[in-house]
């Protein structure tokens, strides 16, 4: 298998890298000559993986936006990666390649000596990626958690969010949430994101779905967290049927340690699919006696179908809310002891229509640290790194915007 993928159709190029080795590479260099560099390609992804590079060196003779895009899919589908940019270096280009996560500009015109430091550098910090991801899926627990509510309103969504936040915080990179609300699925816009693929484009694969595949439908955020996105139309819901979103949660458990499913209001096919891959279920309650024995039902509903496995943690939304039922109504109800109970505030409607989910901000609101709380019981109690590689991207990404 190849070590390192030159992403060109200049063949000089080529050359000059071999003879930067002193043309001891042998079978550890390729070049992928694509036609087309567009962001999530799958075929780039693909001739990855076919060539098993860890290195990629986009360019030259590359338009800098398609290069750029190439690059930034690149690392929001692969971060074990190292990618290097060929081209001409600026301080503009070094200042938008480094925010997509280009580690290093290299001039094609530079000194053997210069290219072949660069390469080097380049095969080093991918070698120390490779074991962290390594030692990571061997040693970590993966966890797949169902996020639902029997009724809509309840701040389903909302809390999804912040979990995938939360949890791509503590393991960046590593985190994963899937819109399941396939008609109505407000994800992306609870994450300030405009997506170029959702579900339905998976599903449209059809037999060509794979892991490698799938990473090309997925939009990235600042927080570290991947996002499959609800379709645009509700018409392209009955394109998703139960088998692919259990092909889809398959795979997803494969490439990600947590998969966060942020399901649709009651219990429908799509709903039922994904419960067969929870290892746990957060169940949405509100104050309200409605609220409450709905969610008494669903978790009937589950005995009744069998869902009793999964570990069941009961959140209580808006849990100051004046309306007459206590904690103890509430639990005497459902049946669930309250696992972590979530104040009102204004902030988080505020936050939902930003865009922006609360644990990229204030952390030591009320809220946040509910939701913080609610992230590190299903982190296994590991601590959120608020200083972490992800904590910074968020802390650039918000200073640019």
């Amino acid at each position: 298998m190849s070590r390192l993928l030159l992403a060109t159709n200049d063949s000089s190029w080529e050359d000059r890298v071999r003879e930067s080795f002193e043309h001891t590479l042998n079978g550890e260099l390729k070049s992928w000559g694509p036609a087309d560099l567009a962001a999530g390609n799958s075929a780039m992804l693909r001739a990855i993986e076919d060539h098993g590079a860890r290195v990629v060196a986009i360019g030259p003779g590359l338009d800098s936006e398609a290069a750029l895009h190439a690059a930034a899919a690149l690392d929001r589908v692969s971060p074990e990666l190292c990618v290097l940019l060929v081209a001409e270096p600026t301080p503009e280009l070094y200042r938008m390649a480094l925010r997509v996560g280009v580690r290093d500009i290299v001039d094609p015109a530079a000194e053997l000596a210069d290219v072949r430091a660069a390469f080097d550098a380049a095969i080093d910090t991918a070698a120390r990626r490779q074991v962290r991801s390594s030692a990571s899926v061997k040693t970590e627990t993966r966890r797949t958690i169902a996020v639902v509510s029997p009724k809509g309103g309840a701040g389903k969504t909302a809390i999804s969010s912040n979990l995938a936040v939360g949890l791509a915080t503590a393991a960046p990179g590593e985190t994963v949430i899937i819109d399941l609300d396939v008609q109505f699925g407000d994800v992306g816009n609870a994450l300030r994101l405009a997506p170029e693929h959702t579900i339905a484009d998976a599903v449209r694969a059809g037999d060509a779905l794979d892991a490698t595949t799938l990473k090309a439908f997925l939009t990235g955020h600042p927080s570290g967290v991947y996002v499959l996105c609800a379709p645009e139309s509700p018409a392209d819901a009955d394109l998703i049927g139960t088998d692919d979103v259990s092909r889809i949660l398959e795979l997803l458990q494969g490439l990600f340690r947590f998969v966060i499913v942020d399901t649709g209001a009651g219990l429908d096919e799509h709903t039922l699919a994904a419960m067969e891959y929870a290892s746990d279920i957060v169940l949405v309650a509100g104050t309200d006696v409605a609220s409450a024995r709905a969610v008494r039902k669903e978790v009937d509903a589950f005995d009744l179908l069998g869902l009793t496995t999964q570990r069941r943690h009961l959140v209580l939304n808006r849990a100051d809310a004046r309306v007459g039922l206590s904690a103890d109504d509430i639990e005497g109800t459902v049946g669930l002891a309250i696992s972590v109970s979530i104040p009102s505030s204004r902030a988080v409607p505020l936050s939902m229509n930003q865009g922006i989910p609360l644990l990229e901000g204030a952390q030591k609101s009320p809220v946040s640290r509910s939701l913080g709380e609610l992230v590190n019981r299903l982190a296994g109690e590991a601590p959120i790194n608020s200083d972490g590689p992800a904590a910074s991207r968020l802390r650039r990404w918000k200073e640019t915007r």
